[in-house]
């Protein structure tokens, strides 16, 4: 994907609000399921996601699972898809780790 592409929203389609993740919480369930069978580390999404400006995201109303934020990142060069949820949170700066998938593989 080139430059531009990153920069745009990717596969996501569009110009992407931002976001700010200040604290990101990952249960013990999720991580095991994003490493084990997304082959994913829960320590490289943490590191790329938490305390970095304009990460871009898209809302998504899921009848089932509410209202997440969905992103499209790189971990090297893996695009991943990321799930947010938000947290509960007064600064609404803290998200729950829904999960993560590898795009190209």
């Amino acid at each position: 994907m080139a430059a531009a592409d990153r920069d745009s929203g990717g596969a996501l389609g569009h110009r992407l609000d931002s976001l700010w993740i200040a604290k990101l919480y990952v249960s013990e369930r999720t991580a095991l399921k994003v490493e084990g069978r997304h082959k994913l580390s829960v320590q490289a999404l943490y590191d790329h996601l938490v305390g970095q400006a304009g990460l871009r995201y898209v809302w998504d109303d899921d009848p089932e699972r509410g209202r997440r934020a969905i992103l499209e990142i790189y971990l090297g060069d893996q695009r991943v898809l990321v799930v947010l949820y938000p947290a509960d949170d007064p600064f609404g700066d803290a998200w729950n780790l829904g999960s993560a998938y590898p795009l190209d593989s």
